[in-house]
């Protein structure tokens, strides 16, 4: 039996997945059972996998209807057999020795789960996240760290899991932003976690990601993941309730900017609640210690005026790009 299991969902990646299974095949650590789940790719990506599936003992392919990334990743905890788990986006690759080092920190600490540090990877740079000494802490310490932003990533795929922490959990199906509702489920039963901020994981920014996109209704997903946080920091971490509250509110930020973005944003579903919302939690946001000053100052330019808020979320925009 391997000791990790490596979950990878496959779905219009042609053009990447050489790269991404490459990477972990090429692990210095090979103890390892690789499933590539084929999400009904309408591209060359099922056959891909199964070739990697004869050339390498290790790779496991399973073949289903298209269902979304979170439906894929479902589907593949069942077949993992290790006693770790780890899952990676199919578009991103990872450094030679990642899953040695989460595998070593995870030992050595005995903890339910290990974190490292990324590679965001643009069109034209790669830019890594800022490198800190290696520790070990709690599971509600990690948590705030994934609240606050810092040192821990809040998605799934930089971190490696102890299979008894997360066999019976599930991502929600046909969600966006379904690491935010997974995480929070997940960090309840994580007790111990040895923190690495080494960048090990390349991720990729894509101009076609379903998160990179305009905006769609579907983006009040985020908004429904961070009321789902707020709701169960209150009752099982209430010490991170300022953190959660933080993310509560900015997600309505989030949904109103793209929605700024769009020429007829005043007729969009939502925009005057969202509006609204923001406008009678300005207390909250002045008080809340984790928002950042620029932050409180565009949300006081909102309250008095949306129409000079509206020109400094193009500028924001234009300045990323």
């Amino acid at each position: 039996m391997a000791e990790i299991s490596v979950i990878v969902p496959v779905y219009k990646v042609e053009p990447y997945i050489h790269k991404c299974v490459d990477s972990i095949l090429g692990q210095t650590f090979s103890d390892i059972q690789v499933i590539l789940v084929d999400d009904g790719s309408p591209d060359r990506c099922g056959d891909i996998c199964e070739e990697y599936a004869r050339k390498d003992t290790r790779v496991q392919v399973v073949h289903k209807e298209n269902g979304g990334l979170s439906d894929a990743r479902n589907t593949g905890i069942p077949y993992a057999e290790a006693k770790y788990v780890i899952f990676l986006d199919s578009d991103d690759y990872i450094e030679s020795d990642m899953l040695e080092y989460l595998y070593t920190n995870i030992k050595e600490a005995n903890a339910d789960m290990a974190t490292c540090g990324i590679y965001e990877v643009y069109k034209d740079r790669i830019e890594a996240q800022k490198e800190k000494d290696d520790f070990v802490c709690s599971g509600e310490e990690a948590f705030r760290c994934i609240l606050r932003g810092h040192t821990i990533r809040g998605e799934i795929w930089n971190k490696l899991i102890r299979k008894e922490c997360m066999a019976d959990l599930r991502f929600p199906k046909g969600r966006l932003y379904e690491d935010i509702y997974y995480t929070v489920d997940l960090m309840q039963r994580v007790k111990k976690v040895a923190v690495g901020t080494k960048p090990k994981y390349y991720y990729l920014h894509r101009e076609d990601s379903i998160t990179g996109r305009a905006y769609r209704p579907q983006l009040f997903d985020i908004i429904d993941g961070y009321t789902k946080n707020y709701q169960v920091v209150k009752r099982a971490f209430p010490s991170l309730e300022k953190e959660a509250q933080c993310l509560w509110i900015w997600s309505r930020f989030i949904v109103l900017d793209k929605m700024l973005m769009e020429e007829g944003y005043k007729k969009l579903e939502g925009y005057k609640e969202l509006k609204y919302f923001i406008k009678r939690h300005l207390f909250l946001i002045m008080k809340n210690p984790y928002f950042q000053k620029k932050r409180k100052v565009s949300a006081l330019i909102l309250f008095f005026n949306i129409g000079v808020y509206r020109r400094l979320v193009f500028i924001s925009e234009e300045k990323k790009r």
